[in-house]
């Protein structure tokens, strides 16, 4: 006879008792053995998982604070580069100091364009340096009337790049044709000046065209 079959045949010679002792042994091992090998090592890792939670928290909750952090810090960038982009739309136009000059005087000259107006010199002025921009100016002399001054001062403020008048003075006086005086007249020396994104030149100096 084999060992399976002697196993076998010893096995239904047991009584009943005998028999469910066996098979609550046999149970018993199964038992230990699920819980040795299956149930603590994943109560175990279950343990390990719940004492990692609060450190993982705490790193989605920094990583949390971070993007939100990063976003606020995009849109403030964001908002730099357009109010730098509104603000160079501002300077005059040139890659040079005296090509923003000639671009001043360009804007002027309308400017002054009135039936009670007249320029009668204008010129470049030396740029300045302004941080990191230069200042422009050109100096004219003007004669026109005390509306055409005030025109001339309100469209200046009007315009779309940030012009400043850093120097005025006038002094009136009154045309005359044969003995009828006809109109008073304004004597106008007046310093404009803006600002400019090119690289001071330092050999450049001020000239102009009278």
């Amino acid at each position: 006879m084999s060992a399976s079959g002697a196993f076998l045949a010893r096995i239904s010679a047991l009584s009943w008792r005998e028999k469910a002792l066996l098979a609550a042994s046999l149970l018993a091992v199964v038992a230990f053995a699920a819980a040795r090998w299956v149930l603590m090592p994943a109560r175990a890792e279950y343990a390990r998982t719940r004492a990692a939670l609060p450190a993982r928290r705490a790193v989605i909750a920094r990583y949390e604070a971070f993007r939100q952090g990063q976003d606020r810090i995009d849109e403030e960038l964001f908002d730099q580069v357009q109010r730098m982009e509104n603000w160079e739309e501002t300077l005059l136009v040139g890659e040079t100091p005296s090509a923003a000059g000639v671009f001043l005087q360009g804007l002027l000259k309308p400017l002054t364009q009135r039936d009670d107006t007249r320029v009668t010199s204008i010129r470049a002025l030396p740029s300045v340096k302004k941080g990191p921009y230069t200042e422009v100016a050109v100096q004219m002399e003007i004669q026109t009337t005390t509306e055409g001054l005030g025109h001339l001062l309100a469209d200046l403020s009007r315009q779309p790049k940030i012009l400043r008048v850093r120097k005025l003075s006038a002094s009136t006086g009154a045309y005359y044709v044969g003995q009828v005086q006809r109109k008073e007249t304004v004597a106008v020396s007046m310093v404009v000046a803006g600002l400019s994104a090119a690289p001071m030149d330092e050999k450049a100096t001020g000239g102009g065209v009278e």
